[in-house]
């Protein structure tokens, strides 16, 4: 590892090289910010979307649609004067900005001014969904699926049931149809798809038949998956022939680091305590995109990035430090996560602020905030899970608080 100076290998460290960590480097860069260097696990940068080859990233941070790679190509073509490192596996990081690497030649100690976590998210696997049964050959993930066949050439399987009906799931039998591999079925829990409604017309098209109301309850065979059994919750069971499965969406921030690392963690949701501008509980470090709120669209990711790199750039200029003290935003169970999860006020400044949040079920109502009793956001809103949902300027006056002075959002 080279050194920059006496004292630091680089200034800023970015862990994860997907779309928020790519834009928080440009916009570090941008500023000023020297020695700025990105670590990437896997030889080639740029997190899921480099699998991705379905037409929905730009639309938000470019106002036009294109795949996933053309996306990367395109937010990379701005990230100059970064230095990238791929093939490193960041094993833990320490509480004095320092993290150990695992490189070809051995493990190495890095020190840096400041680490951006951008890890990203990954998705539920088959045990986290309690799903029974043998483990043979054939079931995958959609990251998984979209590697295989973009990156590999492979064809891993004939014929597959997608579990899920997310973004992410239509994606999945999308990619199984062009690679002429027959989707069979699409097994969704609740009554309707959780993407947007239009999504079921790819469904019809692609004559792929969605179980609504159905659950896996067994996975056949030992060493080469033959069938699956699913049953709706009025007790009908069926048994579809299939040689794949994938399980599609549930996403889960990627974040064994933080978990295994001095930050401070959400106890509801064990997602490091973040405030509006992603600091988290150590004034050294940050934590980005859907490492925090599992899983928006790569635009977003992105767009946060570049808000992330402008606001340290600014911090590492004044060499400002956190306040120590904070308020935990607590929520309702049907809450998955909020961003931020904390709050910090000082005694003499009000402070407005957007929070938002995903829902783990399906709400229709007001939504509440109150702050140290009082309530300070009133408003009826469509929640839908994978959706993200924001409640925009609420304001907190720092003369309310007192020592049990939290911050809630409930439905209402």
């Amino acid at each position: 590892m080279t050194d920059f100076d006496s004292d630091f290998n680089c200034d800023v460290a970015i862990i994860g090289s997907g779309p928020a960590g790519i834009g928080a480097a440009t916009a570090l860069a941008e500023r000023g910010v020297k020695n700025i260097t990105i670590f990437e696990r896997e030889e080639h940068i740029g997190g899921i979307p480099r699998h991705t080859k379905h037409l929905t990233f730009g639309l938000v941070a470019f106002k036009r649609p294109m795949t996933g790679p053309a996306f990367i190509k395109k937010i990379l073509a701005r990230c100059k004067n970064v230095t990238i490192r791929t093939n490193i596996s960041v094993i833990a990081i320490k509480q004095d900005s320092t993290f150990e690497v695992a490189t070809a030649q051995g493990l190495q100690t890095v020190k840096a001014k400041h680490i951006i976590l951008a890890t990203g998210a990954r998705e539920s696997t088959r045990h986290a969904r309690l799903v029974s049964g043998m483990r043979p050959r054939g079931i995958v993930s959609t990251a998984a699926l979209q590697q295989f066949i973009y990156s590999f050439g492979a064809r891993p399987f004939n014929q597959a049931v997608v579990v899920g009906t997310e973004l992410v799931s239509f994606s999945a039998i999308w990619t199984l149809w062009r690679a002429k591999i027959k989707p069979v079925a699409m097994i969704e829990r609740n009554h309707r798809i959780t993407a947007y409604r239009p999504a079921v017309l790819l469904a019809k098209i692609l004559r792929v038949p969605i179980y609504y109301n159905s659950q896996i309850t067994n996975i056949e065979s030992i060493n080469t998956l033959k069938a699956v059994s699913i049953m709706s919750d009025s007790g009908v069971k069926q048994v579809l022939n299939c040689d794949g499965i994938i399980f599609s969406g549930k996403f889960v921030g990627e974040n064994s680091l933080a978990v295994a690392s001095h930050l401070l963690l959400n106890p509801q949701t064990d997602i490091p305590f973040i405030d509006e501008n992603w600091q988290t509980s150590d004034s050294d470090v940050t934590v980005i995109g859907n490492a925090v709120h599992p899983a928006d669209m790569g635009d977003q990711c992105y767009l946060e990035g570049l808000k992330l790199g402008s606001f340290l750039a600014d911090k590492l200029a004044q060499n400002t430090v956190n306040s120590a003290e904070f308020i935990p935003i607590e929520h309702s169970s049907d809450i998955k996560m909020t961003t931020p999860n904390m709050v910090r006020l000082d005694n003499e400044t009000s402070k407005t602020i957007n929070i938002c949040f995903h829902v783990s079920k399906i709400y229709w109502g007001l939504v509440t905030v109150k702050f140290a009793g009082k309530t300070v956001y009133k408003k009826r809103h469509r929640c839908m899970p994978a959706r993200r949902i924001t409640l925009k300027n609420i304001r907190l006056d720092p003369f309310d608080i007192n020592d049990k002075t939290s911050i809630e959002i409930c439905f209402s």
